[in-house]
């Protein structure tokens, strides 16, 4: 009933495919505990390559709120608006997540948030005859040359980041931000406080993702989830380092990157 629970169902009324499914992922679960031994770990259970090509693609849907399946065929080469869909789907995606966390949801009553303690997140296209301290989020862009902007689905807004107090992380260009400011009379959004949005732990998404395959390696049964975790526990020096859009036929780039990163994991 559990793992049932995990099982994206498109109606109220339990059907065979979701029962068979559940079954093989308990008998998978099970066969790949009784071939653990306390002394050594299965590769192939905890390491497993899934095709790029088979791997599920999901859209959040902001008006029903849910995450649907891309049923459409893959191409090997992206159309002209894929790039701009990217970031889309990356912005609907850490928005959603966003209004979930207390400090920037809204208060289902007035009187439960006093207006400072209030985070919530006001669109770019709201900001104007908007005034006082604002949230917004956004992708930082550089619409014009030296002048970096921050975007979102509604618009965009020029930013001031002179006296801006920066949490601890790597803000590039195409980096989703959030930001803490004021809408100057000048139309510049003035930054006081930026940083990345806040995380959200792995049990609560999983538990909002109604069991949701966003990787193609199948829904982890909870055996198979604790032995995995338990395997990350031990494995405290171990880290992945991923990097994305890093143009290293840049010289520039590559210096930085190997110098500033890539030696800090080293060392």
């Amino acid at each position: 009933l559990d793992e049932l629970d995990k099982e994206p169902l498109k109606s109220s009324i339990l059907d065979r495919d979701a029962v068979r499914r559940v079954v093989s992922l308990l008998v998978e679960a099970e066969e790949a505990v009784d071939a653990a031994s306390p002394s050594a770990t299965s590769v192939q259970s905890a390491l497993r390559v899934v095709d790029s090509f088979v791997v599920p693609r999901f859209h959040y849907d902001p008006i029903k709120k849910v995450f649907y399946e891309h049923t459409g065929r893959l191409a090997l080469h992206g159309e002209a608006g894929d790039k701009a869909a990217l970031y889309r789907d990356r912005y609907q995606v850490l928005l959603q997540r966003l209004a979930r966390d207390k400090y920037f949801s809204k208060p289902a009553f007035e009187s439960v948030m006093t207006e400072n303690e209030s985070c919530e997140i006001t669109s770019i296209q709201s900001l104007v005859g908007c005034t006082g301290r604002r949230w917004i989020m956004g992708v930082i862009s550089q619409l014009e040359e030296r002048q970096f902007y921050l975007e979102d689905l509604t618009g965009a807004v020029p930013i001031d980041l002179a006296n801006a107090k920066i949490t601890s992380g790597f803000f590039v260009e195409n980096t989703v931000i959030v930001a803490e400011g004021e809408l100057l009379s000048s139309g510049i959004f003035q930054v006081n406080t930026c940083g990345f949005p806040p995380l959200e732990d792995r049990e609560t998404s999983l538990s909002l993702l109604m069991g949701l395959d966003f990787f193609g390696g199948g829904v982890i049964p909870t055996e198979e989830a604790l032995r995995l975790s338990s395997l990350e526990n031990k494995a405290v020096n171990d880290m992945f380092v991923i990097l994305s859009d890093v143009w290293l036929d840049s010289y520039e780039v590559f210096s930085l990157v190997l110098i500033h990163v890539l030696y800090n994991y080293i060392v």
